[in-house]
């Protein structure tokens, strides 16, 4: 019963980012505060820790019964130790495979309790969506943030005249692109994105499901995130074939909001995507990430050079970039993952993602299994072009909850 209610208000609070934020002297580059490097203590991990507590007494036997769970265990303290002993910054990292501990309890727990948080989610979700679509278009309208008690939800404050903030052109006029909760446009378009679509998993859409997936798809396009629009054409066609197969093997009707709803969105998305072009200088600095992504991983190939330390080995072999508003991870998360935990810790990460992904292809009968299937499908595209989904604690407590939901609705125990 309390771990259901912590589990609720955990759920509640994944768009949320108030958090304490501390700065020791390795959270600055050239005199300036950087948030990837800062340890925060964030309301989410309070309800994390209270889980454990809850949780770790009552399946410890369990746990330790089972040799690959011990082998598991003790792999990941090798890789973690070694990453973090031989890391020129072992504060940094120490605190980075911290978080990457609590979110793998995270998608355990969601792991063993699939069925309850799913249909937690399935309640929460469209609150969220119809929460952050009303913020973000008072925010699109006023072209600058609203304050207040939205501040303590982790609203940034911002106008459009910000530097650096995050801007779109439509028909000639520049926009602010609206951020939400989150800490950038593209972080609330991903997290959109998995949100709509694990709605769309529901057995029985009510009509104020069916509201918040229209308003969640608004709020997409405001976004103005192409990397988001890509990977919804690209899952929203997949759903539409799998729609029109079962239609037709099953002979149903598809006049279903699923449908319909993919049918009159696509070909938005189609229009919205090539209307918008990229601008060349953010190609140039990605390209520019990711060829430096692959150089230190010539030099530290198997265990990295440490977690969490991108931004800063970046800064010492680019100080030109200490002018510019890119000193920020690779916009892929396996070349991150890879730069920072080497070839061991990209083995790791991948055995928890693509086993669950492999694990959910062989189960795809129902509709929750494919939503789930589609939402860590987006996930790893939307992860081709950003690096959110590992470094912003909303996409990171989103991207284990998704985790743990595709090993534990699959049958399967990480």
């Amino acid at each position: 019963m309390i771990e259901g209610i912590i589990l609720a208000i955990l759920l509640l609070l994944l768009p949320s980012q108030f958090g304490r934020h501390f700065w020791p002297s390795e959270a600055y580059l050239f005199g300036l505060k950087v948030d990837y490097l800062s340890p925060t203590l964030y309301l989410q991990d309070l309800c994390l820790l209270l889980l454990f507590l809850f949780s770790v007494k009552r399946n410890r036997k369990k746990f330790f019964s089972e040799k690959k769970h011990l082998i598991l265990a003790g792999l990941y303290v090798l890789i973690s130790s070694l990453n973090i002993g031989f890391s020129p910054n072992p504060q940094v990292s120490f605190f980075s495979w911290l978080r990457i501990t609590e979110l793998v309890f995270l998608g355990w727990f969601v792991s063993q309790n699939a069925g309850q948080v799913f249909s937690l989610l399935g309640r929460i979700l469209p609150l969220t969506l119809v929460f952050e679509f009303f913020l973000s278009l008072r925010q699109a309208i006023s072209q600058s943030s609203q304050g207040g008690l939205f501040w303590f939800l982790g609203e940034r404050s911002f106008t459009i005249f910000t530097p650096g903030i995050a801007r779109g052109s439509w028909l000639g006029k520049v926009l602010l692109r609206p951020y939400g909760t989150f800490s950038h446009p593209n972080s609330l378009a991903g997290f959109t994105l998995v949100a709509l679509i694990l709605i769309f998993g529901k057995r029985k859409l009510s009509l104020f499901d069916r509201l918040a997936i229209s308003l969640g798809f608004i709020l997409l396009l405001l976004t103005f995130s192409r990397a988001a629009w890509l990977a919804a054409l690209i899952l929203g066609l997949l759903f539409l074939l799998n729609q029109l197969k079962l239609g037709f093997l099953r002979k149903t009707s598809l006049r279903r909001f699923p449908f319909l709803a993919s049918i009159f969105s696509l070909p938005l998305l189609t229009y919205f995507f090539s209307r918008t072009t990229i601008d060349s200088s953010s190609f140039l600095i990605r390209r520019e990430l990711a060829e430096f992504s692959l150089q230190e991983m010539r030099e530290n190939p198997l265990i990295g050079f440490g977690a969490g330390r991108f931004v800063i080995s970046l800064s010492q072999n680019r100080p030109v970039w200490q002018w510019l508003y890119w000193l920020q991870p690779v916009h892929n998360i396996f070349l991150l993952v890879t730069a920072e935990g080497g070839f061991f810790g990209l083995a790791l990460f991948g055995y928890w993602v693509f086993g669950g992904l492999f694990s959910l292809l062989k189960k795809t009968k129902d509709a929750s299994t494919w939503a789930i299937l589609l939402a860590l499908g987006a996930i790893l595209l939307t992860g081709l072009f950003d690096h959110y989904w590992l470094t912003l604690i909303q996409n990171q407590l989103f991207f284990a909850v998704v985790l743990g939901l595709s090993w534990g609705v699959a049958g399967k125990n990480p």
